[in-house]
């Protein structure tokens, strides 16, 4: 029981660590899409990105090794395949071929940039399944994440800010830590400010919410099957001595499976 119970929290940390992993790349994207970060900061996030990619390539390739069926393996995991694609060199093969101003090369660079984040936008869902799930919290998720976008892009243009200065700070506003470096100046920015704070304090909320309830079933979960365990060692005691069982000892010990396959 002891190394189960050791299993299960090895997975639930392994999930939490990928699922922040992906998480990550997922914000250096956008902010390389910003385009306003410097040459040095550029080289950083490159570095980082690169450290992120190499720890996907082991876990890949070594949960591909340990797996019984490696075809069924790669089916199931199509996207942290597409994840694992070195579309840093890429990148830095297309932006030589960028110079000449070719259109479909700019295309074709979206369109890759665009597939990256969609697939490690699937990866942190799928590592964070359960989690989400609790409470629906996946909803709440999605409306947040679309509300810091869409009041970034209203700061951009209330404001008159980057792209990558905007969204910033509407990211900072929702969660409530207000670092104090950039602050809405127009009334309209304000406003903006005021709706996104609203969103962070529900949003924080709900997240505390989850986490208590996300713990609290697991240990529900685990009482159950700890129940489910001690009944039917009874019914194998029982079962034991099954010559002096009665009828009517016999239908109960039925009824109590049945209930027991129905929970």
């Amino acid at each position: 029981m002891i190394h189960k119970i050791s299993k299960k929290s090895l997975k639930l940390i392994y999930n939490v660590f990928i699922g922040i992993l992906s998480l990550s790349i997922i914000i250096i994207l956008i902010f390389e899409d910003a385009g306003n970060l410097t040459a040095r900061d550029l080289d950083t996030v490159h570095k980082i990105d690169n450290i992120i990619w190499m720890i996907f390539v082991v876990d890949y390739f070594t949960r591909l090794i340990i797996s019984d069926n490696k075809k069924t393996f790669i089916k199931k995991n199509i996207i942290d395949l597409i994840a694992i694609i070195p579309f840093n060199m890429i990148f830095q093969s297309l932006r030589i071929v960028e110079s000449t101003k070719l259109f479909k090369t700019l295309k074709l660079i979206n369109f890759l940039r665009s597939l990256r984040a969609l697939a490690f936008f699937f990866k942190f869902q799928k590592c964070l399944n359960e989690f989400i799930k609790t409470n629906k919290f996946n909803y709440i998720l999605q409306l947040t994440i679309v509300t810091i976008l869409m009041g970034g892009v209203g700061m951009h243009f209330a404001e008159g800010r980057t792209l990558g200065d905007s969204i910033w700070l509407s990211f900072v506003t929702t969660t409530t830590v207000g670092y104090g470096d950039i602050s809405p100046s127009t009334t309209a920015g304000r406003i903006i400010a005021s709706i996104l704070m609203l969103t962070g304090i529900g949003f924080i909320g709900t997240l505390t919410s989850t986490i208590s309830a996300y713990f609290i079933d697991r240990k529900a979960k685990k009482v159950r099957k700890n129940f489910k365990y001690k009944v039917l060692d009874t019914i194998k005691e029982e079962l034991d001595d099954f010559d002096s069982l009665s009828n009517e000892d016999i239908n109960n010990i039925c009824k109590t499976l049945i209930g027991l396959k129905n929970k």
